[in-house]
Order: structure tokens, then C-alpha cells, then sequence
């Protein structure tokens, strides 16, 4: 009966919206018939000015917080207490009052994960380092983005993998579950909120495609490298990479097969390739080349750098690209060095890469994906950050 009880007053903490209340005090209207059309604190701002947005942030931001404190004082079960803050997100969108058309509910889930955030901390379970990685991501992708709802698209997930890597095992049951559920719910909003982006479509189509959203699963080559004897490994990535190199080979040499390809199985080449070798060919190559020149953990990281990379270089160049950089956008390359620079640092809590040679790495990985060497980035990052990296660590 208390677990039912608390979750009640969790809704209900959540359902009270200060927004709504404020436009019928300030001005007499439905907040949610104006601006933005819903009773948050980004609307308010827009309607109501900053002072009453203000105030009602700090509102939404503690009642998740308030709910979660009260339930303890109930001395409910930490798992319900966790189930007690989704319900003031619950109450925050859906109040019965208003008809069930409230918020969107990020700001008080946002305020539960500083909470958590905060009490990691004091508890030791983060280190301070990475508090500074999370600052630095936080402040890169507001200068990348400049749109406030789009940072927390890589700053939480980043939060999460901190957790994952640093948190003792023992709270995972308490805490890890609650905290992904929070940063899937603001992620998800802000992906259905890509609209506000502007960007080309018609660039958008042709750079990103599913090639690129592939990419990331590279990294089981990475982890696949990490586990086995490095030979066998490298059996493995070369044999993929041939294949692919003799695909290459057959079409350049068979006009017939070419024209096949770029007008019959068009996603899978760029127009760009009609008469070279395809940038997933280069890729495979620089992945097996760089494992084999260098020693298994530079290699890894290397590798990871080139696979996540290109992937946030290319996809916030486009939505986000301002300031132009040969061929590239300022805006793509500070997300490549970020989230290098974040690589880096996990990497280096399971083996000794100290933070010179990877933040050297990172940058050189980095400066070079946006240099015009006239050799495919897909090629030379990869071998180039792990040479600066295998230099500097001979110091």
C-alpha cells in the first residue's frame, strides 16, 4: 500500500505545472495555446519572459527530487524510489487537471540525473577527471550545436558510459537502470525534435545514409582485436578487407559490373568511387594496417578514433557546420576531437595510455580528418593517430 502511496504523490508533486498557473496569473491565457504550445520552461521564456522562466526551471527541476525525497522518508525499497521520480515525469506531461496535455517532462528528468551526477560524485564512484571530459563535452557541443536541447543528445549518453566504466558493481541495480531509462527519454525528445535543425536535405541524403549509421559497429572489430591473440584477429579483419578490395577490383576492371553497381545497388558507392576504390575498402585497410604496425591497445584506440570519429564529424558538420575548413566545417571537426578526446579517456582506464599520448592523438586524428592531403581520411586517421600516439609515448 505505501509503494502505491508514494508513487501517487510522485504523480502528483509532478503534475503541478507552475507554467500554466503563471500564464493564467500573468497574463490570463493557456500557456499551451501560445508559443511552443505546451506548459514547459522553454515555452514560458518565450511567452512569459525570463524571470517566470526562470522560476518555473528551478520548480521543474526539484520535483522529481522532492518526489524521490519524500518516498525515502517513507522507507520504501531504493527501486521504488527510482519508480517515484518517472512518476513526477509522468505527472509533469500528462497532469489530470489539464486534461493530460502538460510538459514534455526533460527538465524534471534532467534534474534527477544532476542528482545523480552529484551523489556519484561525492560517493567517489566518479572520478574528478571525468567530471572535466563531461565540462569540456558540455561546452564543445553548446558551441557546436547552439541549441541547448541538442547537447544533452551526446553529453547523457557520455554520462551514462562514465557510469557504466567507473561505477562500482554493486549499484548497478540501484542506479543504472534508472539513469539509462532518464537519458533515453530526453534523447528520444530530442531526436523527435530534429526539425529545428537546418541544414541542406538534399546534402543530408546524400552524406548520411545508412553507410554511416553502419560505422559504429566496427568497433566489434575493436573488441574482437582487445580479446583474441592479434594474429588471429588480423586474419579475420584482413579476410573482410580483401574481400572487399577484389570487389573493388572487378568493378574498376569491368565497366559493365561498375555500371551496375552505381546505377542498380546505388546506396552502396559514392558517386565520387565510379573510378577509385570505395571508402569502405580504405577503411577495412587502415583498420588492418594499423593493427598490425601497432602495438594492440594504441591500435584499438587509433582504430576507435577513426570509427567514431568520422561518424559525429560528419553528421554535426552537416546539421551543425557554420565555419568552413578546407573541405570541412569547424563545427565537425571539434565534435571529432571531443569525442576522440572521450575515447581517449575511457581507453585509458583499462590500460596505461597516459593523457598526453591520447589528448596527442586525438588532435592529430583530428587535424588530419580535416586537412586536403589528397589521401581519404578513412585511410590516414587511423594510422596517423596511432603513429603521433606510439612518438609521444616513447617520451
Amino acid at each position: 500500500m505505501t509503494v502505491f502511496l508514494v508513487i501517487g504523490i510522485g504523480y502528483l508533486i509532478g503534475s503541478i505545472s507552475l507554467s500554466y498557473f503563471l500564464g493564467r496569473i500573468l497574463k490570463k491565457i493557456d500557456i499551451r495555446d501560445h508559443g511552443k504550445k505546451y506548459a514547459g520552461t522553454l515555452n514560458t521564456h518565450e511567452v512569459l519572459g525570463l524571470w517566470p522562466a526562470v522560476i518555473n526551471a528551478v520548480f521543474d527541476l526539484s520535483k522529481g527530487l522532492l518526489s524521490m525525497y519524500i518516498a525515502s522518508r517513507f522507507g520504501v525499497a531504493p527501486v521504488v524510489i527510482h519508480v517515484v521520480g518517472l512518476s513526477a515525469i509522468l505527472g509533469h506531461i500528462f497532469p489530470f487537471y489539464l486534461r493530460f496535455r502538460g510538459g514534455q517532462g526533460v527538465a524534471t528528468a534532467t534534474g534527477i540525473l544532476l542528482y545523480y551526477l552529484s551523489l556519484f560524485y561525492i560517493k567517489g564512484w566518479l572520478p574528478l577527471e571525468s567530471l572535466a571530459v563531461l565540462t569540456i563535452c558540455v561546452v564543445a557541443f553548446a558551441y557546436i550545436t547552439k541549441t541547448g536541447e541538442f547537447v544533452a543528445t551526446i553529453t547523457l549518453p557520455v554520462l551514462a558510459l562514465f557510469v557504466v566504466v567507473f561505477s562500482p558493481g554493486s549499484i548497478y541495480q540501484h542506479f543504472l537502470i534508472s539513469i539509462i531509462v532518464f537519458i533515453v527519454f530526453i534523447d528520444i525528445w530530442n531526436i523527435q525534435h530534429r526539425d529545428m535543425l537546418q541544414a541542406d536535405k538534399e546534402k543530408i541524403h546524400k552524406e548520411i545514409n545508412w553507410r554511416l549509421y553502419l560505422r559504429p559497429f566496427a568497433f566489434l572489430l575493436v573488441y574482437y582485436l582487445l580479446k583474441v591473440e592479434k594474429t588471429q584477429a588480423l586474419t579475420l579483419i584482413g579476410s573482410i578487407a580483401c574481400f572487399f578490395i577484389l570487389l573493388d577490383l572487378i568493378r574498376l576492371f569491368s565497366k559493365g559490373i561498375n555500371v551496375f553497381f552505381f546505377t542498380k545497388v546505388k546506396e552502396l558507392y559514392k558517386d565520387k568511387e565510379y573510378k577509385k576504390f570505395s571508402s569502405i575498402t580504405l577503411f577495412l585497410v587502415a583498420i588492418f594496417l594499423t593493427g598490425l604496425l601497432f602495438e594492440k591497445h594504441l591500435a584499438s584506440v587509433a582504430i576507435t578514433f577513426l570509427i567514431f570519429g568520422d561518424f559525429f564529424s560528419k553528421f554535426y558538420g552537416i546539421y551543425f557546420g557554420r565555419v568552413k575548413l578546407f573541405e570541412k566545417t569547424l563545427e565537425g571537426s571539434l565534435a571529432h576531437f571531443t569525442v576522440c578526446l572521450i575515447i581517449g579517456y575511457v581507453f585509458s582506464y583499462y590500460f596505461p595510455i597516459p593523457i598526453h599520448i591520447y589528448v596527442t592523438g586525438a588532435f592529430a586524428a583530428s587535424f588530419v580528418e580535416v586537412l586536403p592531403l589528397g589521401v581519404n581520411d578513412n585511410f590516414s586517421v587511423g594510422i596517423i593517430g596511432a603513429a603521433v600516439m606510439y612518438v609521444f609515448s616513447l617520451f
